[in-house]
C-alpha cells in the first residue's frame, strides 16, 4: 500500500545504531475474525500470516523509545450477503495490511527484568478484497495504553495488557468502481478495544509469544449516492458497526 506507513516501516528497519537498542524480526500465524452487524450477519474468519519488525532502546529505567511494525496477508472465509439483493452468500475475502506503531515507554527496573508503562501511536492500513471488483481500504490511526513486563535473563516470561482507541478512521469503499456515481469517504465510529500478550524467552535470541489484538467500530456516517449500473437510483450507504479480532502466535528473533 502506498501510504506513509510503508515509509515508516522501512525507515525504522534501517535506523542507525545511535543508541544501545535491540532489533527483532518475527514470523507468525494469526486467526482473523471480522464481524459486521448486518442482516444477514457478515463474518470473515480464517488464518493469515505476518512478518514483524521491532526496535527498542535498551535502558534500565526511565524513558524508552520503541517501534513495532507488521506486514500481514491471507485469504479467509466469507459468510454474508450480496451487495445488491441481500441474498445469502459464501466466498473468500483476501486481506493485506501494514501496521506501524511508535511507542514511548516509562520503565521501572524489577529483578530479573522490567515493567513498562506503554503509550503508543499507531497507523494501520489494510485492504479487504471481497470480489474481483469490490474492495475496501481502511486507514486507522490509534492510541494504545498499557503495561508490559519483560526479562533481561536468557530465559523468562513476558506479558502485556492494555486498551486501544482509534482516534481517526477512514474507509474507502471504491463505490464508483461498482456501479455508483460517486465515492464518498466513510468514517467508522470509534470505540475502545483491548489487547494482551504472553510469551516466553527460551534463549538469549529466541522467544515465542501468543497475543490478542482488536479494533471496535460503531456505525459510520451515512452518505447519499446514486446507483446507476443496475438502475437502483438514490441509495444510502454506510459501514455498519464492525469488530476485528486477531489471535496470534509468533516466533521472534532478537539481535544483540
Amino acid at each position: 500500500m502506498k501510504t506513509p506507513a510503508l515509509a515508516l516501516f522501512f525507515l525504522v528497519a534501517f535506523l542507525p545504531g545511535v543508541a544501545a537498542a535491540q532489533m527483532s524480526l518475527s514470523a507468525g500465524v494469526e486467526y482473523l475474525d471480522w464481524r459486521e452487524n448486518t442482516t444477514p450477519a457478515v463474518t470473515e474468519t480464517g488464518p493469515i500470516f505476518a512478518l514483524g519488525l521491532g526496535y527498542m532502546q535498551e535502558r534500565d529505567a526511565g524513558a524508552v523509545f520503541a517501534y513495532r511494525g507488521k506486514l500481514w496477508a491471507g485469504n479467509v472465509n466469507y459468510q454474508g450477503a450480496t451487495l445488491f439483493g441481500n441474498a445469502p452468500l459464501q466466498g473468500t475475502t483476501n486481506y493485506a495490511g501494514l501496521d506501524n506503531e511508535l511507542q514511548l515507554r516509562w520503565r521501572k527496573a524489577s529483578k530479573p527484568g522490567y515493567v513498562d508503562g506503554v503509550l503508543g501511536l499507531g497507523l494501520d492500513a489494510w485492504r479487504r478484497q471481497l470480489t474481483a471488483v469490490q474492495k475496501e481500504d481502511y486507514y486507522i490511526a490509534y492510541l494504545r495504553g498499557g503495561i508490559e513486563s519483560g526479562t533481561r535473563d536468557p530465559t523468562g516470561w513476558l506479558a502485556g495488557i492494555g486498551l486501544k482507541y482509534p482516534v481517526w478512521a477512514r474507509e474507502n469503499a471504491h463505490l464508483d468502481q461498482i456501479g455508483f456515481d460517486s465515492n464518498p469517504s466513510l468514517q467508522p465510529g470509534r470505540q475502545l478495544s483491548v489487547y494482551s500478550n504472553i510469551g516466553y524467552r527460551f534463549s538469549a535470541s529466541w522467544q515465542l509469544l501468543a497475543y490478542y489484538d482488536s479494533f471496535r467500530f460503531s456505525k459510520s456516517n451515512e452518505a447519499q449516492v446514486n446507483e446507476v449500473a443496475n438502475g437502483l437510483g438514490p441509495t444510502t450507504v454506510f459501514q455498519p458497526s464492525s469488530a476485528l479480532s486477531i489471535y496470534g502466535l509468533k516466533l521472534e528473533y532478537l539481535f544483540h
